[in-house]
């Protein structure tokens, strides 16, 4: 299922407008309203959310990120650029172990469907030990 026609149907479902949904993502309304659009009517090109905004949507949609890329489509686009960013400007040096940077750098070489199916396991693996993740990053503050 595309990201729009699950936005739509969970609001239909819901019984609840995109403003409504916009507030329980903590995203705009104009930019719910071009997600189920499909595309940026100014620019006329797809958009492309990030994983940031694909967590803000399972929020607000009261699942998990897991949970809402199984319902997506297997090839449901994701912006990483913004993503990576997020870490700050020298990723490179976040990244301790060499198997840690091989894999960063193997999946970045990957063809795009092929990027995606690594990504999606390497989510659910963050999904799926959390706690330990989160335990290892307080350690390290």
């Amino acid at each position: 299922m595309k990201l729009s026609e699950l936005i739509v149907n969970y609001r239909t479902r819901m019984s609840i407008s995109q403003r409504e949904f916009s507030r329980k993502c903590g995203l705009s309304n104009t930019y719910i309203s071009f997600l189920e659009k499909e595309n940026n009517p100014k620019t006329g090109k797809p958009l492309i959310p990030t994983l940031e905004q694909y967590k803000k949507i399972a929020d607000g949609m009261d699942i998990s990120v897991q949970r809402l890329f199984e319902l997506l489509d297997t090839d449901a686009p994701v912006d990483l650029r913004v993503a990576v960013h997020e870490f700050g400007p020298d990723l490179q040096e976040t990244i301790r172990t060499p198997e840690a940077r091989i894999l960063a750098r193997g999946i970045d070489k990957l063809p795009q469907a092929q990027r995606e199916q690594a990504l999606a396991v390497v989510r659910a693996m963050f999904e799926k030990y959390a706690d330990y993740f989160e335990k290892e990053h307080n350690d390290d503050a």
